[in-house]
């Protein structure tokens, strides 16, 4: 698996910029498995925390839209598999994304908008580049970009939520005995 070159500046000064009051809206796509990588595990992290932070002190004032993978590319016959860490890496960001749209939904803040693009079984990567475009004083950092990101969240059947009905609160003796929800 090759690692491309992810511009770690130009996602840290976008991801900044969620903070100012000029940026309305932003429009994040992660889909690449670069990100699933150890050696990114760190900076995806600081993203998640930084998104995560801007959510929380601008609430309604800032929307903002990511896309991640539904599901990961199936590996062909004939390729080199993929690393089990990658497949251990896919979980537990769903995890934590879905953990966080719990913590973030209350009745003045909106849940994220965590975008799952759905490949198909053909498919072995995102059609759509990883990209952070922020909407400033109501125009994007490239409006071509951000207008593909757009346009497959609203593309019926292209994607699923992420959301925090995606998290497994039953604990361990949810089926065990159903007393537990009354």
């Amino acid at each position: 698996m090759t690692d491309p070159v992810i511009d770690t500046i130009a996602w840290r000064e976008r991801v900044a910029a969620l903070q100012s009051s000029e940026v309305t809206a932003a429009v994040l796509v992660q889909c690449d498995l670069t990100w699933l990588q150890p050696g990114l595990v760190g900076l995806r992290n600081e993203i998640d925390q930084a998104v995560m932070n801007a959510q929380l002190r601008r609430g309604a004032y800032l929307t903002v839209d990511r896309v991640i993978l539904h599901n990961l590319p199936v590996v062909v016959a004939g390729a080199t598999a993929r690393p089990a860490s990658v497949d251990r890496a896919f979980e537990e960001w769903h995890q934590r994304l879905s953990a966080t749209s719990l913590l973030l939904c209350t009745s003045d803040r909106p849940a994220p908008r965590i975008h799952r693009l759905i490949l198909d079984g053909d498919q072995s990567s995102a059609p759509i580049p990883d990209m952070v475009e922020v909407l400033d004083n109501g125009d994007w950092t490239d409006h071509q970009r951000a207008g593909l990101a757009l346009d497959i969240i609203h593309t019926v059947g292209a994607t699923t939520p992420l959301t925090g009905y995606d998290m497994n609160l039953d604990g361990p003796f949810g089926d065990a005995d159903p007393s537990i929800y009354m």
